[in-house]
């Protein structure tokens, strides 16, 4: 067993093209020099936060395993009890107000035929939006999905789009009037507020309420249902609703805050890091700010609020302190040791280099730790943020750091002359960490040996 650290740079990536322009060697000297004495390359992270990235660094899933229940399911809806219980509530008199919370495409052929379904009770659906990407890259992809609907679904019209983080907050007077109301933001033609949206680089999740077509006025006989594939606190919009139509018994597809009956419980994986350290009778230890804890272990555990005898927990709520981390290097049991620091949680520049510069110095104390005691380093982000932040008083930038992270591997072993590093994600650098502690571990991995003829093209 090789004991392996993993320094994690949470909200570092690789500066993309139409990025506020952040990183330079002079900030960071340290990382600038590691990745050209050491083996060195981007990998792929379609994470936007902590959740989402050790998600699929534990469970090698880019999205939810919601989705792919639903895909072995959407076409047997009308086996379901608990949406068999809505459809009897359905109320021909009212409307039904349907809520998409939308990340991707692969929702498109559940909610066609859920749409399918219910119409036979009521035809008069209205279909919401609420979009829960935190990427603007996304947009492309909300606008040709916003607009397939309109054509392909004839009978549905679509209401109001919104960002997740709009209608879970507890102040929803604006929302409220809209919906009740219909006074509010019209867009008729969807490309062009789409265009805008993307342009001014607001998040898909923070877009303010805004509606394509008239007619969806909230009326005390109408129904709802939340078409949801991740959990959300809902419960101020469901407070707001239930005071007008003293009604408590609304559906889901998942379990939602507010929500009370769910058509289905959250899956489990088969894939996760407690799954992978039991195979290789390897122990973990993660520091974390003790609010992650909690989330962090469900998604180390395969989805799972439970306690795993191969991860531990240290808080680092005081901050990441260079003599504690030695210690836990050189004395712990533990044959994995990640540390997380996170840089995303800034709202200026000058916060974002003081960070960065944190950052690399705290890194140095690692990396002359590890190759001291010939211990394996490796260096990676789980997620590269995509951030407005303050420039100064008066402008403001964004610093997009998304889809590609840095992967440095510090180990004397592993030399640039006689290794190569292939292309991979976070998942791929999960799977490298437990083959390097226990090389009877199987998987792809991202190191590789360069045979005769590649070290040959190399000189």
């Amino acid at each position: 067993m090789k004991k392996t650290v993993l320094f994690l740079m949470n909200g570092f990536g690789i500066e993309q093209i139409d990025s506020y322009n952040i990183y330079n060697s002079k900030l960071m000297p340290n990382l600038d020099s590691y990745t050209k004495n050491y083996l060195f390359t981007a990998i792929e992270s379609k994470a936007y936060d902590l959740k989402s990235g050790y998600r699929t660094f534990s469970t090698a899933s880019d999205l939810p395993l919601t989705y792919s229940l639903i895909d072995n399911y959407y076409l047997k809806f009308s086996e379901n009890k608990n949406l068999n219980f809505y459809l009897n509530s359905i109320r021909p008199e009212g409307k039904v107000q349907l809520f998409l919370f939308y990340e991707n495409e692969k929702s498109f052929e559940h909610i066609k035929s859920f749409c399918n379904y219910i119409k036979n009770k009521n035809n008069k659906i209205y279909l919401h939006f609420i979009l829960t990407s935190h990427n603007t890259n996304n947009y492309k992809e909300i606008d040709k999905i916003v607009t397939k609907i309109s054509y392909d679904f004839k009978d549905i019209k679509i209401g109001i789009i919104v960002g997740i983080n709009q209608l879970m907050n507890q102040n929803l007077t604006s929302f409220m009037n809209l919906f009740k109301n219909e006074v509010g933001e019209k867009w008729k033609e969807i490309t062009k507020k789409i265009s805008y949206l993307e342009t001014s680089k607001i998040k898909p999740s923070d877009v303010k309420e805004f509606y394509m077509n008239e007619g969806f006025k909230f009326d005390v006989n109408d129904s709802f249902f939340f078409f949801n594939y991740e959990y959300y606190d809902i419960s101020s919009f469901i407070s707001n609703i239930s005071t007008i139509n003293n009604i408590n018994d609304y559906c889901s597809l998942f379990e939602m805050k507010g929500v009370k009956y769910p058509m289905f419980a959250y899956p489990l994986s088969g894939i996760s890091m407690a799954n992978s350290l039991k195979k290789i009778n390897a122990k973990t230890l993660i520091l974390l700010a003790s609010e992650n804890i909690k989330q962090i272990n469900y998604y180390c555990n395969g989805l799972q609020n439970v306690v795993s005898d191969n991860i531990c927990f240290a808080k680092t709520d005081d901050g990441l302190n260079p003599n504690f981390l030695k210690s836990i290097i050189r004395d712990s049991e533990y044959d994995l040791i990640i540390i997380n620091f996170q840089i995303d949680n800034v709202k200026t520049v000058t916060e974002l280099n003081e960070k960065l510069s944190k950052l690399d110095m705290m890194l140095k104390v690692i990396h002359d730790f590890c190759v001291e005691l010939k211990i394996s380093l490796f260096v990676s982000s789980l997620y590269g943020m995509q951030k407005e932040i303050a420039v100064d008083n008066f402008v403001k930038a964004t610093v997009n750091f998304s889809l590609k992270v840095p992967f440095i591997v510090i180990d004397s072993i592993f030399n640039k002359s006689n290794f190569s590093i292939s292309s991979g994600n976070i998942y791929t650098m999960a799977n490298t960490l437990y083959t390097n502690i226990n090389p009877k571990n199987e998987g792809a991995v991202l190191i590789r040996k360069k045979d005769f003829i590649t070290k040959m093209i190399k000189k």
